[in-house]
Order: C-alpha cells, then sequence, then structure tokens
C-alpha cells in the first residue's frame, strides 16, 4: 500500500513538472517572439522614419515578419503563465484579470501593423512612417499595465 502512494506520489510529481515545463516553454516563445518584434520594429521606424528611405520593399520585409509574429501573440496567452506562476515571465497577472482591455490593445497593436504593412505595399511610405510613430507612442499604453520589465 506504502509502495502503491509512493508510486501516484511520483507520478501527480511528475505530471505537474511536465506541465511546468510545456507552460515555461510556451512563455520563453513569447518573451522570444515578443523581444524580435522589438527588434524587428526598431529596425521598421529607423528605416523609414529616421532614414527616410524609399526602398518600400526593404521596409515591406520587416513589416511582413512583424505581422506574422504579432499573430502568434494572442495564442500566447490563453494559459495563465504571469510571473507569479513562471518567474521569468514578463507579463503581470492583469493580463488576464483585465483580458477584454488586453486584448482591445493587441487587437490594435495587430490593426497597426497590418496598416503599415498595406502602405509599404502601396509604397506610401511617408504615411507608413507616420504610422509607425503612432504606433510607437502608444506601446506604453499596453506595456505599462500589462508587463513586468524585465
Amino acid at each position: 500500500m506504502l509502495l502503491l502512494a509512493a508510486v501516484l506520489l511520483w507520478g501527480f510529481t511528475q505530471a505537474r513538472a511536465d506541465e511546468r515545463a510545456v507552460l515555461a516553454a510556451e512563455v520563453q516563445q513569447r518573451i522570444d517572439a515578443f523581444d524580435e518584434i522589438d527588434q524587428l520594429f526598431r529596425a521598421l521606424r529607423f528605416k523609414v522614419v529616421n532614414q527616410r528611405s524609399q526602398d518600400h520593399q526593404g521596409a515591406l520585409v520587416y513589416a511582413d515578419q512583424l505581422v506574422n509574429l504579432a499573430y502568434q501573440l494572442p495564442g500566447l496567452f490563453e494559459a495563465e503563465t504571469p510571473r507569479q506562476v513562471i518567474p521569468f515571465s514578463r507579463a503581470r497577472p492583469e493580463i488576464w484579470s483585465r483580458k477584454a482591455r488586453y486584448d482591445f490593445l493587441m487587437d490594435e497593436f495587430l490593426d497597426n501593423l497590418e496598416e503599415i504593412q498595406a502602405l509599404l505595399r502601396q509604397a506610401r511610405l511617408t504615411d507608413a512612417g507616420h504610422r509607425i510613430d503612432r504606433t510607437a507612442q502608444s506601446c506604453r499604453r499596453c506595456h505599462d499595465p500589462f508587463r513586468y520589465r524585465r
């Protein structure tokens, strides 16, 4: 009987460890996606806004990558994985407790990236630059309430 209890306890402990490993991998994927989005967005902004490049095709490469990465983000927040659950997570619990607000801001971000992409496809670099600046200025609306600084 004692052996059976020990085996069951070990199985339960192993299952919890496996679940935690899956959640940690999801959090790491989310962090990696956000970091890559940050790098690509900065590169796109530098190219279009700072350099005033006329290379809309080159800028479109960045925009396409940004949109593809950003589409992955909503699915990476399904499980509640704030820092209190996964210590290296940058997510605040408010993402899940204020889900409607978070979803609204995420949708707004995705819409902005899609608009930037469309403007670059049309070679409207000045308009794309304005949208890039507006998008950059709105980052704090989401970061401040929903993300811990590293």
